[in-house]
């Protein structure tokens, strides 16, 4: 489980509502690359992400296993007792696409901008912009760039090799640090992040006791 899942829940279900009320058609595997980029970016622009998902390395780029797993197989994470789940937030709409089943997002409330600062909302809006026409294709590619976390972390532990073995998936996660481990300033920032919400976390489990 992402860290801080319980706790950023409402955030992570209220991006993905709000990307599909933005994008036409909003296939599960765009979103996911979406989600990606906008963590990425935030770590190098404010020293954290904003989901603090837990980003696999996969053949086709990053992915969010736990939103993966809950879109595509329906495995929900519980958590003391909670589901943690994206359903309230938006729909699920499944299509054949030429034998491929292919699964889009729909929105199922209205987006909720009061639980995002200036910045969130000025990035989400952004990713849209910039990246909302691109194709699923065009953003793995764009994610698999030389140099692109991703790139970095399929070469120090040559999962080419892995991936050329017809195996698509691995365990390995992204680590949004090494973005800004030669910028004190962001690395700080990314600790006190960190602190805060294991804090929220720590209080959020104390009142559910």
């Amino acid at each position: 489980m992402g860290m801080f899942r319980s706790i950023n829940n409402e955030k992570i279900g209220f991006i993905l509502n709000y990307l599909s009320t933005n994008i036409e058609y909003l296939s599960m595997t765009k979103a996911l690359k979406l989600l990606y980029i906008i963590d990425e970016t935030s770590i190098k622009e404010t020293g954290s992400p904003i989901t603090w998902l837990d980003y696999k390395v996969w053949e086709m780029g990053p992915v969010a296993v736990d939103i993966y797993n809950e879109i595509k197989r329906n495995e929900i994470i519980c958590y003391q007792g909670k589901e943690l789940t994206v359903s309230d937030y938006i729909n699920l709409n499944v299509v054949d696409n030429g034998g491929r089943e292919e699964i889009y997002l729909k929105p199922k409330v209205d987006f909720n901008d009061r639980i995002f600062n200036n910045y969130e909302l000025n990035l989400l809006d952004i990713v849209v912009f910039k990246f909302g026409n691109w194709n699923a294709h065009d953003l793995i590619k764009y994610l698999h760039e030389e140099n692109s976390l991703w790139h970095k972390t399929v070469k120090e532990h040559n999962l080419e090799e892995v991936f050329a073995k017809g195996k698509k998936r691995t365990n390995y996660s992204i680590e949004f640090t090494e973005l800004i481990q030669d910028d004190p300033i962001l690395y700080l920032a990314n600790k006190a992040a960190q602190e805060a919400l294991e804090f929220q976390q720590r209080l959020a489990d104390y009142g559910e006791k």
